[in-house]
């Protein structure tokens, strides 16, 4: 019998993190240590990992960032490799705007579904969390960058609002509230 879990995730989940991102990601898109530390020493609450009998199946990450370098981001102006610098924590009163920068599993696994729904329908969960130290969500975006990003993101209600290039290549930019993920989530079945 399996059983899955999904927890935050921490300075120790590094190695897995990057093993899965080599396996799906072209180079250019890979999580790197630095930029991880950095994260987790900003806020501990930026990743979720899904984990099948411990070993690590995929994980998501929410980042907070205020508004101008969320805007920056998600025009193409800033690179996600610099966003670590302007992570912020969450304090009672602050507004954040999170970007919704991955969610990703093992697509090889014959489980990929379970797992990608797993993260998914803990994102009720991680918003009530985040929204319980008084911290106020804006909105999230999210520069999808895969068909599956894409159709994450429809069903979440999510509206696209441009495309950026990024990398030499085009790719659709999605905005959504916290009522479009609560929504989205309850409306489809992802199963």
């Amino acid at each position: 019998m399996t059983e899955l879990n999904v927890r935050y995730g921490t300075v120790s989940d590094l190695n897995g993190m990057i093993k899965l991102d080599r396996k799906l990601y072209p180079v250019v898109w890979q999580v790197e240590n630095e930029f991880v530390d950095r994260l987790l020493g900003r806020n501990n609450r930026v990743y979720k990992i899904v984990e099948e009998n411990g070993e690590l199946k995929g994980y998501s990450s929410l980042i907070p960032l205020d508004k101008r370098t969320y805007d920056r981001l998600l025009m193409g102006q800033i690179e996600e490799s610099k966003i670590c610098h302007h992570v912020l924590a969450y304090e009672e009163g602050k507004e954040v705007y999170i970007y919704f920068s991955s969610i990703i599993v093992d697509i090889f696994h014959e489980n990929r579904k379970k797992y990608s729904t797993a993260l998914i329908l803990n994102l009720l969960d991680w918003i009530q969390d985040i929204e319980e130290t008084g911290v106020i969500i804006k909105e999230f975006g999210m520069i999808a960058i895969t068909d599956a990003g894409n159709r994450i993101c429809k069903r979440m209600g999510f509206k696209k609002v441009w495309e950026v290039e990024e990398h030499g290549k085009k790719y659709n930019v999605y905005k959504g509230t916290v009522e479009d993920v609560r929504n989205g989530i309850k409306v489809k079945e992802y199963e």
